[in-house]
C-alpha cells in the first residue's frame, strides 16, 4: 500500500509539474519580450508548484509552512545576493546577459533631449562583441572577437584629450566613432597624421542625420574648426530619421533617467528573465549562415567568408528602392542644408562624405551559393543622387563618394571592411582618410575670411 501510495504521489508531482511547465512556456510565448510580464506568471507558478505537497505533505499543516517558509527564504536571499553586485554598480547584468538595450540606458550613457543620448565624459572602458552580420544566421564563424578600448572626452566623444579648437571636425555615426578598431586606427587619427592639423572625432554609434545636425551646432562650431567633415552612411542614415522622430515623441519617458540608471534596470532578475524569453520562450528565428556568406579571395589568394546578415539598407522603416526621389532623402537635402547655412556663418568649409554599405562594395567580388538570395537583393544609384544633392547646395561644399577607392582596394583583393561586421576595417579607415584628405588640404590653406562674405541670412 505504502509503495502504491509513493507510485501515486510521483505521479501526481510528475503531472502536476509538467503542466505547469507546458503553462509558463504557453503563457510566456503569449507575453512580448518585455521581462516584467513574466514576473507574475512565475510567482503564480511557484506557489502552484507547492500545491500538491500542501496536499500530501505527511508534516502536518506547521511542518508544511514552515518548509514552505525556509525554501522560499532561501531562493529570497539567493536571488537578493544576485542583485547586491547591481545595487552597488559593481555588475550591470545588462551587460552580462548581452540585453537588447537602447543606447541612452546602456552603461555609461545617459539620456539627452536633444541627442537622444550622449556618452558620459571622461570614461575609459572596453567594449567586446562579435561582427554585427552574425546576428541572427546559425553556422556562422566570428572572424575575430572585437575588443576595443573606448577613451571620451569632455564631451563624450572618442578623443585622448579635451579640445578647445580644431582644424577639422568629423561627424558621422558607428563608422566614424569606430569602436571596432583602435584610437590610433581611425580615421580622424590618420587624417590628423596625414594633415599635421588637429582633427576632432564627433561620431557617435546610433546617430542619425538629425542627431549629427544637432552635434555640429553644439560642438562643431564651437571647436572654430576650418572644415567639418559630414558622414553620410547609406545603411541606415534614411531609415535614422523615422527612429529619431519616433524617440523624439517618446522623450518625456526617455529623459526619465530614474529608468536608464536605475537599480531594476541593471538587475539579475530582469535581465535574467529577458535572456530566458530571448533564448528559450520567444527566440529570434534564425536563416543558415551558409546561404548569407560569399567567398571573397583577398590580395594573398586566401578565400575569406564574408557575411551579409544585411543588404545596403539595414533594418526596417528606410524607403524602398530606388531610393533617389524618396521623401526622405529630401529631408537629408534639407538637414544638410541648414548644416551648410551654419558653416558658412561660422566660416566653415563643410565637406559630405558618403559611405557605401559593404554589400555595395564587395557584391561582384564574392562567390555565393547558388541559392543564396544575396544576389537577388536590390541595389541603386544614391551615391550618385546624393552628389547630386550635394551639388545643389552650392559650389562651396565638398562631396567625397568613397565608393570608388573601396571598390579599387576591393578588387584588389583590400578587406576594408570586416567580413562578419558592417564597419570598416583598419584598412577601411586609412583609405578613408586617403581619400579625404586631398580635399581637405586644398580647403584648409584658403583664407578663413573668403568663406564667410557670402554667409546667407540664418532661418
Amino acid at each position: 500500500m505504502d509503495r502504491r501510495r509513493r507510485a501515486v504521489r510521483v505521479l501526481v508531482y510528475a503531472s502536476w509539474l509538467g503542466v505547469l511547465g507546458l503553462a509558463l512556456r504557453i503563457g510566456g510565448t503569449a507575453f512580448d519580450t518585455n521581462p516584467e510580464h513574466l514576473v507574475g506568471l512565475l510567482g503564480l507558478a511557484y506557489l502552484a508548484a507547492w500545491g500538491p505537497y500542501f496536499v500530501f505533505s505527511p508534516h502536518g499543516p506547521a511542518g508544511t509552512l514552515g518548509r514552505f517558509a525556509l525554501c522560499t527564504g532561501a531562493l529570497g536571499l539567493a536571488l537578493g545576493a544576485m542583485e547586491v553586485p547591481a545595487m552597488l554598480r559593481l555588475v550591470d547584468y545588462r551587460v552580462v546577459f548581452t540585453a537588447p538595450t537602447p543606447p541612452w540606458q546602456r552603461a555609461g550613457n545617459g539620456p539627452d533631449p536633444d541627442l537622444i543620448y550622449v556618452r558620459r565624459p571622461h570614461q575609459k572602458t572596453r567594449f567586446r562583441y562579435d561582427g554585427a552580420e552574425l546576428y541572427g544566421l546559425r553556422g556562422a564563424k566570428p572572424w575575430r572577437r572585437y575588443n576595443c578600448e573606448l577613451v571620451t572626452d569632455a564631451h563624450g566623444f572618442r578623443n585622448p584629450t579635451d579640445a578647445a579648437r580644431a582644424d577639422v571636425v568629423v561627424i558621422g555615426d558607428s563608422f566614424i566613432e569606430g569602436l571596432h578598431v583602435e584610437a590610433d586606427a581611425l580615421v580622424t587619427s590618420q587624417l590628423a597624421e596625414m594633415l599635421g592639423r588637429s582633427v576632432v572625432n564627433l561620431g557617435r554609434t546610433g546617430y542619425g542625420p538629425q542627431q549629427e545636425a544637432n552635434v555640429l551646432r553644439r560642438y562643431g562650431v564651437a571647436l572654430k574648426p576650418s572644415a567639418c567633415v559630414w558622414a553620410f552612411y547609406e545603411g541606415n542614415d534614411l531609415q535614422d530619421l523615422h527612429e529619431f522622430d519616433a524617440n523624439r515623441k517618446n522623450l518625456r519617458y526617455i529623459l526619465d533617467e530614474r529608468r536608464s540608471d536605475g537599480v531594476y534596470g541593471r538587475s539579475f532578475v530582469r535581465n535574467g528573465l529577458g535572456f530566458a524569453i530571448r533564448n528559450w520562450l520567444r527566440p529570434d528565428a534564425t536563416r543558415p549562415a551558409a546561404a548569407y556568406t560569399g567567398l571573397f579571395t583577398d590580395r594573398d589568394g586566401r578565400e575569406v567568408p564574408m557575411v551579409f546578415g544585411t543588404g545596403i539598407q539595414h533594418g526596417a522603416g528606410g524607403p524602398e528602392f530606388p531610393r533617389g526621389t524618396s521623401p526622405e532623402l529630401e529631408r537629408i537635402r534639407a538637414i544638410l542644408a541648414d548644416a551648410r547655412a551654419l558653416c558658412r556663418e561660422h566660416g566653415v568649409d563643410l565637406v559630405v562624405a558618403f559611405v557605401p554599405a559593404k554589400f555595395r562594395v564587395y557584391r561582384d567580388l564574392c562567390r555565393f551559393a547558388p541559392d543564396s538570395p544575396c544576389t537577388a537583393w536590390p541595389s541603386d544609384d544614391l551615391p550618385d543622387d546624393v552628389g547630386r544633392v550635394v551639388a545643389g547646395l552650392g559650389p562651396d561644399v565638398g562631396f567625397v563618394d568613397l565608393t570608388p577607392p573601396f571598390r579599387a582596394a576591393a578588387e584588389a583583393g583590400g578587406l576594408v571592411y570586416l567580413p562578419d561586421d558592417t564597419h570598416w576595417s583598419e584598412e577601411g579607415h586609412r583609405l578613408a582618410a586617403e581619400a579625404l584628405a586631398p580635399v581637405l588640404e586644398s580647403r584648409l590653406d584658403r583664407p578663413r575670411e573668403g568663406r564667410v562674405a557670402s554667409a546667407p541670412p540664418r532661418r
